[in-house]
């Protein structure tokens, strides 16, 4: 199960950073329903990525509508409350402590950032780890994807 999240995690960041809708599509469909318990860690980490990738003025947020999309005809892959939470999570409503994480982190607040992320580490068995790891790689996709002051530190 490792490997096929990790194999379908590495096709989906290259679908998005191409723009190639059909293996974004199809990317989402595996990961959806990966794993076990009541938020399999596929949904999980869709849940991380998108928190960060729907953010208001990010580059990826055109992708919204496709994963609207693609959650809505493929549901049935997944549990409900993953539905749910990754449905919430596109529309950028999620817990405080991702909220809050997200917030400090786009406003350079760094000094509670780790309390945050242990936080969100006490989600489910797995599920928090899955989420920060899908956050981690949308925030990796926004440097070269021309985020706002990405490449302030940078020269």
């Amino acid at each position: 199960m490792s490997r096929l999240l990790q194999l379908h995690r590495a096709k989906l960041i290259l679908a998005l950073q191409e723009g190639n809708c059909s293996a974004i599509e199809n990317e989402m469909t595996a990961l959806l329903g990966l794993g076990v318990g009541l938020t399999p860690s596929g949904d999980d980490y869709l849940t991380g990525l998108s928190a960060v990738l729907f953010i208001d003025g990010h580059p990826a947020q055109h992708y919204r509508s496709l994963f609207i999309s693609v959650l809505a005809r493929r549901k049935n892959k997944t549990t409900l409350l993953s539905v749910i939470t990754l449905r919430e999570a596109i529309e950028q409503r999620f817990r405080e402590s991702i909220h809050e994480f997200l917030y400090h982190v786009i406003n350079g607040e760094q000094k509670p950032i780790q309390q945050f992320i242990n936080e969100i580490k006490k989600i489910g068995s797995s599920s928090g780890c899955d989420m920060l790891c899908g956050m981690a790689d949308a925030f990796a996709m926004t440097r070269p994807d021309g985020g706002n002051h990405v490449n302030q530190d940078c020269d």
